[in-house]
């Protein structure tokens, strides 16, 4: 028997355990959707499936609560997919080895899936929980939130019933969210102009050891994309000497702080010592500029077999415009503490075969924001000379701090902890926004347990708040009766 399915509350840790046997990747939640699909006809209940995924299960009111207005507790079955270097995990088949380390559960090697695993199993669980007490109840289970907010962007109006919604998206106890960034998506692609022949030596450089992290949580830290640090490195390198790049690839997705990228390119011998001093410059100025945030940065370098090249002149082209991308804050809120318009570099592939190819998630709580990161990168790529896109654009989720489940939340948590709970709008993404910009008379709120790491292989969720926060939605669902 698993130690994870020892912990308490037991309904909550089981449904998480059974979830992590099932591979659950954005885009490829069939199995989990079937599963939960499955336990809810078991259990004589009404489930709805609409056409790109997302599941609606409804349970009856419990008694006495007949007359209560409906809620929907929501949270996405799809996890963020990342491992450490030299893990061998096909997430696509394996289960997530999870293991007990004080007071958090971790996985060996790859991301939890914690976020938003747990979410979703505190739902589930109040479909079996005997002491539950609640109105007419919808348990929304949305699909791709990770990878563009697939699901909720299908969402239809007149499907979903509920007066109230309970988001457990949310990483940190103590705190209620009641408004966060929207985002959008912005793309670079163009054909490049390999040359067949092959010059002198060549080499591959690796930028690793990055903490990486979520692009939207973890912004602010002065966290660093492995994809801009190692296109400032060759990019200087490229004043100096020439090189001429045969590929560079760095990141898996769009919302992960990226904590690897690699660069093969040619160089002529003579320029050798040059190189390898330059290199081992870089590697002072990158451990001093990442002091007390990412110390684990290394680069590391090693010959690599000749293959086709771009001219000196367009790698450092290239690198240049790497280089210029926007990467990190660009703005924070005057008026609240939170970060108003960020952008993360997530992906970038430089190849041959593929020609170029990068992807941005910008974030933004005002369209003034938004608009900015659109100018400011279509500006950029017109001046690179590459096609520029923006697309799957998500809207912020504007605060209401009148909404009867925030005032209702506010009292249970002081009532029991004698000081009032943090009431925040956070620079992450939440479905909460495209919810509201279909059914915008519904009011949310979003809390959720402690996870740090979230999106990278570091992800953990503290044991004893899964327990604080699964009692906290259960007496909201109880309070929420009139």
């Amino acid at each position: 028997m698993s130690d994870i399915l020892k912990l308490s509350p037991a309904l909550v840790w089981k449904h998480f355990y059974e979830m992590n046997q099932i591979p659950r990747p954005s885009k490829k939640e069939d199995r989990i959707q079937a599963h939960f699909k499955a336990q809810a006809e078991q259990r004589g209940l009404e489930v709805l499936q609409d056409a790109i995924g997302n599941l609606i299960i409804r349970k009856p009111a419990t008694p006495g609560y007949e007359n209560a207005p409906p809620v929907i507790i929501q949270g996405h079955t799809d996890m963020v997919c990342q491992k450490n270097d030299g893990t061998e995990h096909d997430f696509d088949n394996d289960p997530i080895d999870m293991y007990i380390e004080g007071d958090w559960v971790r996985a060996r090697g790859t991301t939890l899936g914690a976020d938003n695993g747990v979410g979703v199993a505190m739902g589930m669980a109040i479909l079996d929980d005997p002491e539950a007490e609640h109105g007419p109840l919808e348990i929304f289970l949305t699909v791709d939130e990770e990878a563009g907010m697939g699901g909720v962007r299908a969402l239809q109006p007149n499907w979903l019933q509920g007066k109230y919604l309970i988001n457990l998206d949310s990483e940190k106890i103590g705190k209620c969210v009641v408004g966060c960034a929207g985002g959008v998506d912005i793309t670079y692609s163009a054909p490049l102009d390999y040359d067949d022949a092959t010059y002198g030596h060549f080499m591959k450089v690796t930028l690793k050891g990055l903490r990486g992290g979520h692009s939207g949580a973890d912004i602010h830290k002065g966290r660093e994309s492995a994809n801009n640090l190692l296109a400032e490195c060759l990019s200087a390198l490229s004043h100096t000497m020439p090189i001429r790049l045969v590929s560079f690839v760095g990141g898996t997705l769009r919302n992960a702080l990226t904590r690897e990228a690699t660069a093969i390119f040619a160089y002529d011998e003579t320029h050798t010592d040059h190189l390898v001093q330059h290199l081992t410059e870089w590697q002072t100025h990158l451990t001093q500029r990442l002091h007390a945030i990412d110390e684990g940065v290394t680069l590391l370098h090693e010959k690599a077999a000749a293959a086709p090249s771009l001219s000196s002149q367009d790698s450092h082209h290239v690198l240049s415009f790497l280089t210029l991308l926007p990467q990190g804050v660009l703005k924070r809120s005057a008026e609240l503490p939170v970060v108003e318009t960020s952008c993360n570099i997530g992906t970038v592939s430089i190849e041959e075969r593929t020609g170029l190819n990068v992807g941005l998630l910008g974030r933004f709580l005002t369209p003034e924001g938004a608009e900015h990161l659109k100018i400011k990168t279509r500006n950029l790529g017109e001046l690179a000379g590459y096609f520029w896109q923006a697309k799957n654009e998500y809207p912020a989720w504007t605060p209401n701090l009148d909404s009867k489940p925030l005032h209702l939340v506010q009292k249970i948590y002081e009532e029991k902890h004698g000081q009032p709970i943090r009431v925040e709008v956070i620079h992450a993404g939440l479905e909460t926004g495209l919810i509201g910009r279909v059914y915008p008379e519904i009011e949310m709120v979003s809390f959720g347990p402690t996870i740090t790491g979230a999106h990278s292989p570091d992800e953990q969720v503290f044991i004893p708040d899964v327990a604080e926060v699964y009692e906290l939605t259960k007496s909201l669902l109880k309070a929420l009766k009139d």
